[in-house]
């Protein structure tokens, strides 16, 4: 029997596992879970005959490197910056890894030596990054192939929270890793090209250049990601006049965040400390000045920033303004302090479900006229457990993992990404059967 081995088994890894275990009686496989929270790997497991959970160890790697030299494919879903640690560990054994996260640094060194040892290591096959990749590259070559040139590519995707259990100001709710939201934009410019010219967006600023997204009827807003200019060439775009990739959110919450941002608020790179037993307020108070302190909050804020009065509401919902109630933690960056209280305030209640959404446009000339076309979707989840974010991220590697071991492989060895037909052909018509389905646009302009 086959082993597959998910290291993690974080909000993430919910469909992933679940999958993974649905197939494994036709599979002939067995779906080894190793967690630092033996509980939250046992929970994924559920009791099922062909599940196995083991405690993975914070200091001590000698029974994470025996599971991972005694596995047939590896599923890292650890922290981003361990998966370079699981894959020399992994190559070494020869045996072949599957991450969702960017590629790093790490990871490209690490292309000549799976090349020499037969494996593979995808990277980037979950959500965004992974579908985004798949889906945009499937259109992109079949313009290129009807004899299109691509003039524009935009893209974006958000994680949501399904319209019925929408209850708060903020129309927000965490499917996924707390942390990547709260330092959304906070880890450099923003870079991209616009109407032919290089763009750059500084951190302050991330959250005031937003592109109104249509979506089934519903009105989002995107702010840019940290570097699209790299996607140039990632996606064989050479010379495009437009070229922006970026995340969703409901209209109105960047509106909000950058006043966070604006206060310092998201800061991740000072460690600070508060007296026991600070209110809210006084914890807003310390980013603003002095000379607003006979001021409420509110007032303070309005001076001190560009702010309006919705904005304060939701500020005021999230508890910034309270006298009684304070932060849990007093010591840590800004970042972990808000981190900690908005896990909270914005968590998945039972019962709750949560939304992707995905949109993608594409510009082109064909005959000496311009066309458009789009191409999004949307999904929700199923409960706080199994998200839409849980499935959009798992079940692409999931799929990836079935083709691998029993579906007679990609052919493929060494560091790479989901961004040929290699992988969209197999992968897409796949996923469509279990919902992540694509609707598309097309006009002159």
């Amino acid at each position: 029997m086959k082993s597959i081995l998910v290291l993690g088994a974080g909000r993430s890894c919910s469909t992933l596992i679940k999958h993974l275990l649905m197939r494994s009686e036709e599979c002939e496989w067995k779906v080894v879970v190793g967690d630092i929270d033996l509980q939250a790997a046992r929970l994924k497991i559920d009791g099922h005959p062909r599940g196995e959970a083991f405690e993975l160890s914070s200091t001590n790697n000698s029974e994470r490197d025996a599971r991972i030299a005694e596995a047939d494919l590896v599923m890292s879903m650890v922290p981003p910056f361990l998966h370079a640690d699981v894959a020399k560990v992994a190559i070494r054994a020869g045996v072949s890894v599957i991450t969702p996260s960017y590629l790093s640094d790490e990871m490209i060194a690490l292309d000549a030596e799976a090349r020499k040892a037969g494996v593979l290591v995808l990277n980037e096959i979950g959500l965004d990054p992974g579908i985004d990749h798949m889906s945009a590259m499937q259109v992109i070559d079949q313009i290129k192939a009807d004899g299109g040139e691509m003039i524009g590519f935009e893209s974006y995707c958000g994680g949501l929270v399904a319209t019925e259990s929408d209850n708060n100001p903020w129309h927000y709710k965490i499917s996924w890793n707390p942390r990547n939201i709260i330092l959304a934009g906070q880890g450099g410019s923003a870079t991209f090209k616009d109407n032919g010219r290089v763009k750059l967006e500084p951190p302050h600023r991330v959250f005031r250049r937003l592109r109104p997204v249509n979506i089934d009827g519903c009105l989002y807003k995107g702010y840019p990601n940290r570097d699209s200019l790299a996607y140039e060439k990632i996606y064989g775009l050479a010379g495009i006049q437009t070229l922006i990739r970026g995340t969703l959110r409901v209209d109105g919450f960047c509106r909000s965040w950058d006043i966070l941002v604006q206060l310092g608020m998201v800061r991740d790179d000072v460690q600070l400390s508060w007296s026991k037993g600070i209110s809210w307020s006084e914890w807003t108070r310390s980013f603003l000045p002095s000379k607003t302190a006979d001021m409420s909050v509110s007032d303070a804020i309005n001076a001190t920033v560009v702010s309006d009065h919705e904005t304060n509401e939701r500020l005021e919902w999230l508890g910034l303004f309270d006298l009684e109630s304070g932060p849990s933690l007093v010591e840590g960056t800004p970042a972990q302090i808000l981190e900690a209280h908005l896990v909270e305030k914005w968590a998945l209640e039972d019962g709750d479900r949560d939304m992707v959404v995905m949109w993608h446009r594409f510009e082109y000339k064909k005959d000496g006229k311009r066309y458009e076309r789009t191409s999004e979707f949307s999904l929700e989840g199923k409960d706080s457990m199994y998200t839409a974010m849980s499935d959009t991220v798992g079940l692409p590697m999931a799929l990836a993992a079935e083709h691998m071991l029993v579906g007679g492989g990609f052919d493929r060895v060494g560091v790479e990404i989901p961004v040929s037909s290699t992988y969209y052909e197999v992968l897409l018509p796949k996923l469509e059967k279990l919902g992540v389905v694509f609707k598309e646009n097309h006009k002159a302009l």
